[in-house]
């Protein structure tokens, strides 16, 4: 683990990270940087108020692309699920024709 700095508002915070998330960690403290200071520019000066809203703000965009992201995953198993069906229709057809005694 490696002590990390990031800055947030104006303030330093030391974090301790494993060197393979460093870049991750920057990264993320930059896009919440970016997400406060819009909050603060509504008028917003209290830091505390800031965060928390903006936490509310990134929590609520997290979970929306959750449930986004499993009803694609819904969509896409349904969808693979019908063409296994048909996969298997055609090549029990197939079976079947095979099957049939020649004339």
């Amino acid at each position: 683990m490696n002590d990390t700095t990031v800055q947030l508002m104006g303030k330093t915070y030391q974090i301790k990270c494993p060197e393979s998330e460093v870049n991750a960690l920057q990264r993320a403290a930059q896009y919440l940087e970016e997400k406060m200071r819009l909050i603060r520019e509504t008028g917003i000066l209290n830091l505390d108020r800031v965060a928390i809203i903006t936490a509310l703000n990134v929590v609520h965009q997290l979970l929306t692309l959750e449930q986004q992201k499993n009803q694609h995953a819904h969509a896409i198993n349904k969808r693979l699920m019908e063409l296994q069906s048909k996969v298997d229709n055609a090549l029990s057809h197939n079976a079947q024709m095979e099957l049939q005694p020649a004339e």
